[in-house]
């Protein structure tokens, strides 16, 4: 493509663009003949109401989730543990220090 701004102006509309320059303008064209290709060939063709359904079946057989990992939440647990071991272990070595500083200030 010879203009680097086409894809930012196809986002933002492009016509505006596509009248002074003639590369984006050649495109839009192309790109409009295609459209209508397509439609005028496919126009009398639609999906069964059951596609989306098969789909989703063949799918969910082919890539079947797997259950979630305990890891993270195992992780987590241990964690927060060590959390809690820490505060319980230094709390009551800083405690009389925090009364001390409490009482000085009344």
């Amino acid at each position: 493509m010879a203009c680097p701004d086409f894809e930012d102006l196809v986002r933002g509309g492009a016509g505006d663009h596509a009248a002074h320059c003639e590369a984006c303008r050649a495109l839009l064209d192309a790109l409009a003949d295609v459209d209508a290709t397509f439609d005028a060939a496919f126009a009398g063709i639609s999906a069964p109401p059951s596609l989306a359904a098969e789909v989703r079946a063949r799918v969910a057989r082919e890539f079947p989730l797997r259950r979630p990992s305990l890891l993270p939440e195992v992780l987590d647990f241990i964690g927060w543990a060590a959390v809690f071991a820490l505060a319980a272990i230094l709390l009551p070595r800083f405690l009389p220090l925090l009364n001390a500083a409490i009482a000085s200030l009344s």
